[in-house]
């Protein structure tokens, strides 16, 4: 559980879904066995449902894992035409890399073997949802960057800003994660202060953070 909802809240939103693709299911049931961090299941839906309304033609994703949250998205929408997803550790993007072969996906999902920010720091690629799930105590350092890579209309979205609760109690905060907590309370104190986004904190999953800039209507 995340400490974000009361427990029986989280287990009857996931007792509610239904999974209907097999190779989804495989792929979360190895993540769970291996203890490989992936979407959680009810932050996979919310995000389905943003891609649903906003309709991205080209998505950036820092933290490729096992390729789940890429396969997921692009076997959601048939809008997608490009997913870039980027990932430090070898041995997860061979993985993912090899699922993402085995669904046929090649031609829409490009894995990168690179770090986050150097990633940005080379990528003049604007993108229309970019969803940050790399390190959690870089966020910042992400964001900056990666908000140039963002289209005009594009949002970004940031997995895991609570943290397993521990950003918003301080009763909860084990002590070898106090500096990413320190560093993702300062991210979310940070961007709440920028008058030219809109953003929304939203208590699902771990704990999700969506931007986007303000437009003349807003």
């Amino acid at each position: 559980m995340t400490n974000i909802n009361y427990d029986f809240i989280e287990e009857y939103i996931r007792d509610n879904i239904i999974y209907k693709d097999e190779k989804l299911l495989e792929m979360r049931n190895y993540a769970e066995k291996f203890h490989v961090p992936i979407v959680e299941p009810e932050t996979e839906e919310f995000i389905k449902f943003l891609i649903s309304s906003t309709k991205p033609k080209n998505i950036l994703e820092l933290g490729t894992a096992i390729g789940y949250s890429s396969i997921s998205f692009a076997k959601f929408s048939k809008n997608i035409e490009l997913i870039d997803t980027v990932e430090i550790k070898e041995e997860m993007a061979q993985i993912a890399t090899k699922n993402i072969e085995q669904e046929n996906l090649n031609d829409i999902i490009h894995v990168y073997i690179d770090d986050a920010y150097e990633y940005l720091l080379n990528c003049s690629k604007k993108y229309d949802l970019i969803f940050i799930d790399a390190a959690k105590g870089q966020y910042e350092k992400y964001f900056n960057k990666a908000i140039n890579n963002l289209s005009d209309c594009g949002i970004i979205i940031c997995d895991n800003v609570l943290f397993k609760g521990m950003v918003a109690n301080e009763d909860l905060v084990k002590r070898r994660k106090k500096t990413i907590v320190k560093r993702l309370r300062t991210f979310l104190k940070d961007i709440k202060r920028e008058e030219n986004l809109v953003t929304s904190i939203v208590p699902i999953g771990d704990g999700v953070l969506l931007v986007r800039r303000k437009d003349e209507k807003d």
